[in-house]
């Protein structure tokens, strides 16, 4: 094995680390709910996939200085496909995290507002309770064109993973209102009603408990002194 790729497994090894300990530390509140969790087991597989692509770029470079182009252009390909996911998943890991932070704002919010208890939610799908979720911050923002196109422009991690037949579901249930914003024509500001807080705390799946451990069976233990007294007694008779 050369120094490259000695050096290259030191870094994939330092690299699966500290993908576990960024999920342990900086994420470890992230577990209170489905969505953050979901944004560590991205995190620990794009941290795997970015550690092996860079294990297989110094096995290329180690291939390229003994002229075997060949297994370079394998190895190369390799990386590329361990890296080809990257981006999305990123947008992936940012969008989970944004709905872990609306749901904690969602939290705080019925508190400071004595909201209640969410006795009667309205039950929501679950892109609803992730749009809800996404846009619990209060600073959604929806964008609509001359052309009649409408999209969500703010915040950016919903883009894409927000769609307008969710908002326009929402609102029509009040759950969510679209308010013009009148410095920017065109643009509406989305803010979840407290019909919505209650029905995206309501809608939260509770984070998987382990199942119970069946108790252990303890035999009774036998008197130390019963065996020597009943010897005792056989021999006075």
């Amino acid at each position: 094995m050369t120094e490259t790729v000695r050096a290259a497994g030191v870094l994939q090894q330092t690299s699966l680390v500290a993908g576990q300990l960024l999920a342990k530390t900086a994420l470890s509140h992230a577990r209170t709910t489905v969505d953050g969790r979901q944004a560590i087991a991205l995190l620990r597989k794009l941290a795997k996939a970015t550690s092996l692509a860079a294990l297989l770029t110094a096995e290329t470079i180690s291939a390229l200085a003994h002229d075997d182009t060949a297994a370079a252009n394998l190895l190369l390909e390799q990386a590329a496909t361990h890296l080809s996911g990257t981006p999305s998943a990123v947008h992936r890991v940012g969008s989970a995290l944004l709905r872990h932070e609306g749901y904690l704002h969602a939290q705080d919010r019925a508190a400071r507002q004595d909201l209640g208890p969410a006795k009667d939610a309205v039950k929501v799908s679950e892109p609803q309770r992730q749009a809800l979720a996404s846009l619990a911050r209060g600073d959604g923002v929806l964008r609509e064109t001359g052309t009649g196109l409408r999209e969500v422009v703010a915040p950016l991690a919903a883009y894409v993973s927000v769609r307008i037949a969710t908002i326009d579901a929402l609102a029509s249930r009040d759950l969510l209102t679209l308010t013009p914003l009148p410095e920017q024509p065109g643009h509406y500001r989305l803010h979840v009603t407290p019909a919505g807080v209650h029905a995206l705390l309501a809608a939260n799946p509770q984070p998987l408990r382990s199942p119970p451990r069946s108790p252990v069976a303890v035999r009774p233990a036998t008197p130390a002194a019963s065996a020597p007294a009943s010897s005792a007694a056989a021999s006075r008779r």
